[in-house]
């Protein structure tokens, strides 16, 4: 092999800058796990497209990993905004209840202040 990458051969006798360009672009397709494995599959050859094709790979495997990261945590602000409107609902209706002279306990909370606090 030649010194000169756009002169090297590789998959289906495409140029090995176009088979990398081609491993890159997979992607912003959608097929950032698929072109690259089958390239690193049928290209045993040329180290230029397997580097390419490697780095693809491993960006794409980041990219999932940092959407599911940020899945969960978009769930956990979503269960702390409906908890955070929940209690502030309670807090209230436990004002209210304290101004009429009522006595009213906050559903679970009960439990809470017997761990936090001795009498």
């Amino acid at each position: 092999m030649g010194n000169n990458i756009s002169e090297q051969k590789s998959i289906a006798g495409l140029r090995a800058n176009a088979a990398a360009f081609i491993v890159n672009l997979s992607f912003f397709m959608g097929l950032g796990l698929l072109i690259p494995i089958f390239a690193l599959i049928l290209e045993d050859k040329n180290n230029f497209v397997r580097a390419y094709s490697k780095q693809t790979l491993a960006i794409t495997i980041l990219t999932l990993v940092s959407f599911l990261l940020n899945f969960i945590i978009f769930i956990g602000n979503l269960a702390f905004f409906i908890i955070f409107i929940l209690l502030i609902i309670f807090q209230i209706v436990a004002a209210g209840a304290s101004i009429l002279e009522k006595e009213f306990k906050i559903p679970y909370i009960e439990k809470i202040v017997n761990l936090l606090f001795v009498d």
